[in-house]
């Protein structure tokens, strides 16, 4: 019994540690309880309307607040008034290093998007943690040429000690770079992917949050 309490209390403790927020665009709602819910965090689509943030039409800045020294990340988008889908990426798979204040000054919309005055879009913050739980964020844009085009840096800058890696399958060519923090300034320099890698991680979060249950499971049951 004491084992399965200091489990249980291990447990609980990462849980709470493993949070993050989206502070810009504003998101969809406080999901701190319900992080672990695909595909916004357990947050209901219908209270956006009221939270909406006026985003760039060619693309805008992100910030987030990660609060694990490193974990997986994936940034999407999905259209429309009531997202179901988001399946365009934004940002493809890399490490999130540090915890404090995360900052893309301007994200770069893919190709070939029919982008327009007014349209209204989601966007999805992912993140795997190390121990294979999957956590995730919306916030809901409005896209619109009165958009701040650049943030203040009190509002857009990276935490000392944050950063991030790419991530390198085997093949040193298709290695992805999404972002590098300079040594000189907080800003973020973003190089976007545009493939499907991102949809991937998210269903590959799922099963992972899945298997560590098991295993959780399994040893409690022990």
């Amino acid at each position: 019994m004491q084992i399965q309490s200091f489990l249980l209390a291990a447990l609980s403790v990462t849980a709470v540690s493993a949070h993050f927020s989206v502070t810009y665009p504003y998101w969809r709602g406080n999901s701190y309880k319900t992080q672990w819910t695909y595909p916004c965090g357990g947050v209901n689509q219908s209270i956006s309307d009221t939270n909406r943030t006026l985003w760039p039409l060619d693309g805008g800045a992100l910030v987030f607040k990660p609060s694990h020294t490193s974990a997986q990340t994936y940034i999407n988008i999905g259209f429309g008034n009531n997202v179901t889908s988001l399946n365009e990426t934004l940002i493809g798979p890399f490490n999130q290093t540090g915890n404090g204040t995360f900052c893309f000054p301007h994200i770069t919309l893919p190709e070939g998007l029919d982008i327009t005055e007014g349209l209204n879009a989601s966007i999805q913050v992912v993140q795997l943690s190390h121990n294979g739980g999957a956590l995730y964020n919306c916030a809901d844009i409005t896209f619109s040429a009165e958009a701040v085009q650049t943030l203040d840096g009190d509002v857009c800058f990276n935490s000392t000690g944050v950063g991030s890696a790419p991530f390198e399958y085997g093949d040193a060519a298709a290695a992805t770079t999404c972002n590098e923090s300079t040594s000189t300034s907080d800003t973020v320099q973003t190089t976007n992917s545009t493939g499907g890698a991102a949809p991937a991680g998210s269903r590959m979060g799922t099963g992972a949050v899945m298997g560590a249950v098991g295993v959780v499971v399994a040893v409690l049951m022990m």
